[in-house]
């Protein structure tokens, strides 16, 4: 099974997401077997195969990295879901490995059963309730409701191959290439993500440039803090500039996407002339078309400090 990686048509709209839908098995309180559905990006998938046969044992502490595999002459982890989401199914057999590819980094998730690609719209991603979250914690980003009723919960990648890898992502910043700040000119900049963690990084890399961090944790929020901004210009006789820098804004959020925000904003006249730096852990290859056709000043690939300083101080 390929994913769309390379070939998603470009005339997919802004608001609408397609996902791959995978099963995990758990059991339930009463010890029976039932399928968690589960969706990832296709923007993320390589490819889809049966799990390899010659997974490669490693030392290691982390309970739910069964080691590493030689693809195409790239070796690259593999990260059982099951024993990271503790569901303690390991006498039901995984038998497909979905191959990613984000933020720069490659890796394998040993899932139960896939089956199929499905599309729709971000305004029915939402964000998870508190009895879902605290099953889960930070390992879900947000959930939608399948047409039968059924949950399908989308995973945080980025945080499980973060809490593998301690030195994943770079956050360093090296100061001796940040410019120094013009103090007579706006050097407020808005962050939008709806990761705590990885806006929490964003926030940090900007505040330590000297950048003032305002935040928003999807696009309805941000036109929120936007329409505040515009009535504080208004009063002062100012245009918007004079409130905003920039946005840094991350592109797969519950109820209204980066790519919709954007275009939002590049599509009226009280917010047109806000530069827009999305910040996604897709590949530059995946947003930079669309992100052109919207009017974005720059993409980047999350997440390293020194790109994402670099990115904003480029706008004057």
């Amino acid at each position: 099974m390929e994913s769309k990686n390379s070939s998603q048509s470009s005339k997919s709209t802004e608001s609408v997401m397609e996902v791959i839908d995978f099963r995990i098995t758990k059991r339930d309180s009463k010890g029976n077997l039932q399928e968690q559905i589960f969706g990832i990006n296709v923007y993320k998938v390589k490819e889809v195969i049966f799990k390899p046969t010659d997974i490669y044992k490693i030392p290691t502490n982390i309970p739910y990295l069964e080691g590493m595999v030689n693809l195409r002459g790239k070796v690259i982890p593999i990260i059982n879901l099951e024993k990271k989401l503790g569901y303690n199914t390991d006498d039901v057999e995984a038998d497909y490995l979905i191959v990613t590819e984000f933020n720069e980094i490659s890796c394998g998730f040993i899932v139960n059963q896939i089956r199929k690609i499905r599309r729709f719209s971000w305004e029915n991603v939402i964000t998870p309730p508190d009895n879902i979250r605290s099953e889960y914690g930070d390992l879900i980003t947000a959930m939608t409701l399948l047409k039968n009723g059924d949950i399908m919960l989308l995973l945080d990648f980025e945080k499980i191959v973060s809490d593998m890898n301690t030195n994943y992502p770079d956050v360093s910043l090296d100061l001796d290439k940040v410019e120094e700040l013009d103090i007579n000119k706006c050097n407020t900049v808005l962050c939008i993500d709806d990761s705590n963690v990885a806006r929490s990084m964003a926030k940090t890399a900007l505040e330590t440039a000297g950048y003032t961090v305002l935040e928003a944790i999807n696009g309805l929020d941000a036109l929120n803090v936007l329409k505040d901004l515009l009535v504080k210009s208004q009063d002062n006789h100012a245009s918007i500039s004079s409130q905003l820098h920039s946005i840094v804004c991350d592109i797969e959020m519950p109820l209204m996407d980066g790519f919709t925000f954007t275009k939002k904003i590049k599509d009226s006249s009280d917010y047109s002339s806000i530069p827009v730096i999305l910040h996604s852990s897709l590949s530059r290859n995946v947003i930079a078309s669309k992100g052109e056709d919207i009017g974005a000043f720059d993409f980047i690939t999350k997440f390293n400090a020194n790109s994402l300083i670099e990115a904003v101080q480029r706008i004057k």
